[in-house]
């Protein structure tokens, strides 16, 4: 009688990046407020594995810019103010603007064409997600919009700078913790605002849609201004009773 085999030990990485993506997700869903504390035994116990894929998931999540690591005072989730997040933003276009000239350059028109295709496919998940009120769905999506942007240019330095510095203001984005939308203003951002982009792209005109993607990232600036701008009672926007 043969024996029946053993199950195979879960990869310490796969296990590492289910608790980067649990930790992601509560962020997306705000269960994690940016500026609170994240205290590594807390995690472990509520996610039910060791300190060890703690400590690695919060090194990814740190290289992201979702955690900041404070020493001696522990796991913080990233609290970004309006500087950084307009010098975040700024890298950011910079790096996108740069993506869609080399990928315009390196692919033939066909190929583009079909990028475009894939990056309207991916809108319509997003248009899909945001009127089930899934914002994790929602949210991954639009992370595999961009970053299908990103890999069409076929340039590992650009790739890796912006998984770092680019990455971050997707999956944490500075307006959903400054001004709250409701389900149907997020499907507004989601679809005209892609749209607009996409519909440059398809020009093929280098400069059009390199703009386009510029301006599609630094109104997200424009939109935390306006959020946080005082109203005529002298208080901001977002102020929010506790």
């Amino acid at each position: 009688m043969e024996a029946t085999p053993a199950l195979a030990r879960i990869p310490q990485a796969s296990l590492r990046d289910q608790v980067v993506g649990a930790i992601r997700d509560a962020i997306i869903q705000g269960r994690f407020r940016p500026g609170e504390k994240i205290p590594e035994h807390d995690l472990s116990q509520q996610l039910g594995v060791s300190r060890t894929p703690i400590r690695e998931a919060i090194r990814i999540l740190e290289q992201q810019g979702l955690v900041e690591t404070r020493p001696k005072n522990g796991t913080y989730i990233a609290a970004l103010d309006r500087e950084q997040v307009k010098h975040g933003l700024l890298v950011r276009a910079a790096l996108e603007e740069l993506a869609v000239r080399e990928a315009l350059e390196r692919l033939e028109a066909y190929e583009w064409n079909r990028l475009c295709d894939e990056l309207d496919e991916l809108l319509r998940g997003m248009r899909a997600a945001g009127k089930r009120g899934d914002a994790i769905g929602a949210t991954e999506l639009d992370v595999e919009w961009h970053t299908l942007l990103i890999e069409a240019a076929a340039n590992p330095y650009l790739s890796r700078a912006w998984s770092v510095a680019g990455l971050s203001f997707l999956i944490w984005s500075p307006e959903r913790e400054l001004y709250p939308l409701a389900a149907d203003e997020w499907i507004v951002l989601f679809d005209s605002r892609h749209q607009e982009v996409l519909t440059a792209f398809r020009t093929r005109d280098p400069d059009a849609a390199a703009e386009a993607v510029r301006r599609h990232i630094l109104r997200k600036l424009d939109d935390v201004d306006r959020a946080t701008a005082p109203t005529r009672t002298g208080r901001a926007l977002n102020t929010r009773e506790d």
